[in-house]
């Protein structure tokens, strides 16, 4: 029988130790795991909060404040400054185009703003801005991957038509809580309800709870009754399915197919029966309303607008809108109002003078008469800049402007610029690079055969061979643009054409499953861009040439202020301080303002000639597309920078002799310089003038005087630093036979082209041999080898030495020729005074005549003597003595002695 043992143990022996159950074991571990995790939890929670902490100190609660006080009952007025006092005189007062009646707080009726509170935002008098609860249920709704919806209190929602912002993004909706918590500190309920109602859309145009009365129901705002009340506000949840005129016909759930009135009606039960739910009406009240019969009046046609803006002031009206959203964040809602409504006075930069001549060209349709295949009528643009970037005159269609905020082609359209973009893309940043200079020679000539075919085109469809920088600018090459582009680099042109010239390019956009980008020679040398140009972007990147590589962002105004509660002019929008941006070099620029001269006034293939005025120094560029859908002038002259563009709405192909775009440019600008002095363009020192060999761009040498199409000599400035130091090596000097032309495939003799002279050909006159001249001549041809492209053929290939080569020796003088008798002479005619009497080269008996050695001269044949016949004999005797010589002239007595003269 065990006892049990009371004793303490003893002392050296262990107690033994108790074992751990499995279950305790398990439950130890899995507490140290979750304590670890919740402690990481915590951890991370607080560094996420001091995160989120950080960010809404630096980044949203800086962006929270929203500027509101500005009113809405005040003309607003458009000055320009008058070029004879320098003073701004009133040119206009403006009056909105929206459909919009403001009211005061005072003036909403209270159903109105009952009915308003109640189904939009039921804790308004209460919350400071934001209602927590529906907010925390927005956020669980995200974490649970549904969309973020709920939470907006009208002071949110006014927010939102202030500022335009509606994307449901976490980062929008952190931005809209702080927002609305800072606005609710700044301005009282009735003012935010104030605002809200004459800012929410209702439907057909209208904005504004006073509008829509008037629009719907013909009332004054103060008429309403509750059922129309009711009824308005409820077109706030969706003006297209809930407004009382919308087209727009739906199935409900039994079925039926419902109108625009009858979805209406519906809503505004339910606004009704919140009402009565939440208290605000009672039961009488909300059975009265429902029961009330909705008279809505009949659709009005829109008048037309009392007062029609010239494109110059609606461009001003678009510039202040904008500036004014990017710059206080408002929506284009409340941009509009400030406007047109909002006592501001804008002063802008038009020249009266220069925009009236615009209007009346450009309005007058005669000045431009083209009709597409499908019917279409042609259109226009113009805008035109000053040397301070002011941008003067501005027209955005062609014919009589009939609307306001219509079409603007000057600075909404995206249009392709063809070549005129190449002394943006291509010759300027290459010539800033110093990699050319305007004597730089390149191929005329097909780069590659793409599709099958020779690329790029020229317009019209031929090839010059080799030409300068200058020659290829003048005539518009296309090949020659794309080969500066391929050496000055896809990217370089990209960033500079974005950087210096401040146009927009695309990087990437996915089109149809296909990325595309302005990273290519379509785009960059020949004007194929992704998403065009703006005509207003070519003015201002053109206006840097004249102004001496000075970059500076158009204007259409300089100021905007306001009159202040104490009177005095407050800004609100300053455009005074720009800082021109130096963006060329006064080398390059000068090498393009002479290169873009010639385009103008060079002849010989120059693209822009009908852009000449009289006594005026012009420069500029063409450019169309392959397709001509698309044709452009921006030309430019010491005064003014202006930029046409051609074309139809829908892009069809222009047929037209000349270039129209150069045609419009003409009427107008002729015009706007009538009365100025001619000037030119800075002509910067260091300049030299050098002889270049147009084929080779280095220093010309004889062999290029004796090219077969004409000397190739080319006088042209440039600056010390780029004058070539080599002289041409790719004429060289063969000798031809001008008795064997050469023979094109039709048996045609090639102009100036002969064969080779061979051993026998005649270099010179040679009476023994019966030639009387040579007929060896020396030339320059060029020693250049072009590796063919799409069996393509250019007119500078005759003149290869390879071709030459060829075509073999001289197919005339092909043996020696025989020598010939000389004719018989007589000495007896001999006259040293008469050269004419000279005995003939070739007769070997005086091969050594010397005219002053009188001992080779020829001895005249002694005349035959009569003899004596002795008589009986039948003899005849010769006298033994022979009479004596008669004495020459040296040997006259008392003359001075001859000396004969040279040959």
């Amino acid at each position: 029988m065990a006892t049990t043992s009371n004793q303490a143990p003893q002392p050296g022996r262990k107690r033994p130790r108790r074992q751990r159950s499995t279950a305790a074991t398990v439950a130890v571990t899995i507490g140290k795991v979750v304590g670890t995790l919740l402690l990481i939890g915590i951890i991370t929670a607080v560094i996420l909060i001091c995160f989120a902490a950080r960010y809404i100190q630096t980044v949203i609660i800086p962006q929270a404040h929203i500027e509101a006080n500005f009113v809405m009952d005040q003309t607003s007025i458009i000055y320009y400054e008058d070029p004879n006092t320098g003073e701004y005189v009133e040119h206009l007062s403006l009056h909105g185009d929206e459909n919009r009646i403001l009211v005061d707080y005072e003036d909403i009726p209270e159903d109105m703003i009952k009915a308003t509170v109640a189904i939009e935002d039921r804790t308004f008098w209460e919350h400071h801005g934001v209602n927590w609860r529906r907010t925390l249920y927005g956020v669980i709704l995200m974490f649970t991957g549904q969309d973020i919806q709920g939470g907006s209190t009208i002071t949110q929602q006014l927010i939102k038509n202030f500022t335009g912002y509606d994307d449901v993004t976490v980062k929008r909706k952190i931005q809209e809580i702080f927002t609305a918590l800072d606005f609710e500190k700044n301005y009282s309920k009735e003012q935010i309800l104030e605002w809200y109602l004459n800012y929410i859309y209702l439907g057909d145009t209208c904005s504004g709870v006073a509008t829509a009365a008037e629009h719907y129901f013909g009332k004054d705002l103060s008429e309403l009754s509750l059922a129309e009340c009711a009824s308005i506000i409820s077109i706030t949840n969706n003006p297209t399915i809930y407004g009382p005129n919308s087209n727009v016909r739906m199935t409900n759930e039994d079925g039926e197919v419902t109108t625009g009135r009858e979805r209406n009606k519906q809503r505004q039960e339910l606004v009704l029966w919140t009402m009565w739910d939440q208290g605000i009406i009672t039961e009488e009240e909300y059975q009265a309303a429902v029961a009330e019969e909705l008279v809505f009046v009949s659709d009005v046609d829109e008048e037309e607008p009392a007062t029609i803006y010239s494109w110059y002031d609606e461009q001003v009206i678009t510039d202040v809108m904008n500036d004014l959203m990017e710059q206080y964040g408002y929506s284009e809602l409340v941009a509009s109002d400030m406007v047109y409504s909002g006592g501001l006075r804008i002063y802008a930069c038009v020249d009266q003078n220069v925009q009236s001549i615009v209007e009346s060209v450009y309005s007058d349709r005669s000045n431009l008469e083209l009709t597409s295949n499908s019917g279409q009528e042609i259109q226009s643009a113009i805008v035109i800049v000053d040397p301070e970037g002011n941008i003067v005159g501005l027209a955005g269609a062609l014919g009589d402007k009939t609307t306001n905020r219509g079409w603007n082609y000057a600075s909404r359209s995206r249009r392709q610029p063809g070549s005129s973009i190449k002394p943006l893309s291509v010759y300027a940043p290459a010539l800033e690079a110093g990699l050319i200079t305007p004597a730089s020679v390149f191929d005329d000539y097909p780069v590659q055969v793409l599709g099958g075919s020779a690329w790029p085109l020229n317009n019209p469809q031929t090839y010059r061979g080799l030409v300068t920088v200058a020659d290829a600018l003048r005539v518009s090459s296309n090949p020659a643009a794309v080969r500066v582009l391929q050496m000055l680099g896809f990217e370089n042109s990209f960033n500079f054409m974005q950087d210096n010239f401040h146009i927009d390019l695309e990087e990437g956009l996915e089109v149809n499953g296909e990325i595309k980008n302005d990273l290519g020679s379509s785009q960059l040398a020949l004007g194929g861009l992704t998403n065009g140009v703006r005509v207003i972007d070519m003015a201002a990147a053109y206006s840097v040439f004249p102004r001496d590589g000075l970059y500076i962002e158009s204007r259409t105004y300089t100021q905007v202020t306001r009159i202040a509660e104490d009177g005095t002019e407050e800004v609100i929008l300053d455009n005074t301080n720009r800082e021109p941006e130096a963006v060329l070099s006064s080398e390059t620029t000068y090498y393009i303002n002479d290169m873009l001269k010639d385009v103008v006034t060079g002849g010989n293939g120059a693209t822009g000639t009908a852009a000449q005025i009289s006594g005026m120094t012009v420069a500029g560029k063409t450019g169309s597309t392959n397709s001509n859908t698309d044709r452009w002038f921006v030309g430019y002259t010491p005064y003014y920078t202006a930029a046409v563009w051609v074309g139809y709405d829908t892009p069809e192909r222009i047929y037209a002799s000349g270039n129209p775009a150069v045609t419009m440019w003409e009427k107008v600008m002729s015009q706007v310089h009538e009365g100025l002095e001619n000037k030119d363009f800075t002509q910067p020192d260091g300049l030299v003038t050098v002889q270049i060999c147009r084929d080779s761009g280095l220093r010309a040498s004889e062999a290029c005087l004796n090219d077969p199409r004409g000397s190739r000599v080319q006088s042209m400035t440039l600056f010390a630093d780029d004058v070539p130091a080599e002289t041409c090596a790719m004429h060289v000097s063969v000798e031809v036979c001008t008795d064997s032309p050469v023979l094109d495939s039709s048996g045609t003799a090639i102009e100036g082209l002969y064969h080779l002279a061979g051993e026998f050909c005649p270099r010179e006159a040679d009476e023994s041999l019966g030639i009387t001249e040579g007929t060896v001549q020396t030339i320059g041809i060029l020693d250049y080898t072009r590796e063919l492209v799409g069996g393509v053929s250019s007119p500078d290939g005759n003149y290869f030495k390879s071709f030459l080569d060829a075509q073999g020796t001289c197919d005339v003088h092909t043996t020696a020729p025989e020598p010939v008798e000389p004719a018989g002479y007589d000495p007896n005619s001999f006259d040293i005074t008469d050269p004419s009497t000279w005995p003939p080269v070739n007769d070997p008996r005086y091969e050594n005549f010397d005219p002053e050695n009188p001992a080779t001269w020829p001895t005249p044949e002694p005349e035959e003597t009569p003899g004596t016949e002795t008589p009986g004999t039948g003899e005849t005797t010769t006298p033994d003595t022979t009479p004596a010589p008669s004495p020459t002239p040296a040997e006259t007595p008392g003359s001075e002695p001859f000396i004969p003269a040279s040959q």
